[in-house]
């Protein structure tokens, strides 16, 4: 793209008993044919033996699953470090809670191996349970403008009549 952003291929708009030739695949997932014929290299099973070379559309889904990176499922004592790409116990079990809602937050700790913030959002219902498993500190909400009993530094002209 222009920008320098990339764009990932919109899989759900293969048909599973569609048969696709290199550039239907191309222009459905927003690729390049060269991309398309490499991971025909790479494993995507195809029919090459008649011209155009065809692809089914079960086998392009069930190659995309095959590729696709498994998701990291965190237990209830873990937080998601976001450098590390991993769930992981914070640091000797240290948390805080920081209420965004009036029902929920976020617990906010240390990954131990890299030492940044790690994050798991939870309900304020869940924190007892949690409170067992961490040491939690509960911190303040923010003040919203709204909620500020100043008023605003822009109200000091006189208005008129």
């Amino acid at each position: 793209m222009a920008n320098g952003k990339t764009r990932k291929p919109n899989w759900r708009c293969i048909k599973r008993h569609r048969n696709y030739t290199v550039d239907d695949v191309a222009r459905k997932l927003g690729v390049a044919k060269g991309t398309v014929r490499r991971w025909i290299n790479t494993g995507l099973p195809a029919i090459d033996d008649i011209r155009p070379t065809l692809i089914l559309g079960a086998d392009l889904i069930e190659f995309h699953k095959r590729r696709a990176k498994p998701k990291h499922k965190s237990n209830r004592d873990q937080c998601y470090c976001f450098k590390c790409h991993v769930p992981r116990i914070p640091a000797w079990n240290i948390v805080d809670y920081i209420p965004i809602t009036l029902t929920g937050g976020n617990l906010c700790g240390l990954c131990p191996v890299c030492c940044t913030l790690i994050y798991r959002r939870i309900a304020l219902a869940n924190l007892p349970v949690l409170e067992g498993i961490f040491e939690v500190t509960i911190l303040q909400a923010e003040e919203h403008l709204m909620d500020s009993a100043r008023p605003c530094p822009n109200d000091t002209f006189e208005k008129e009549p």
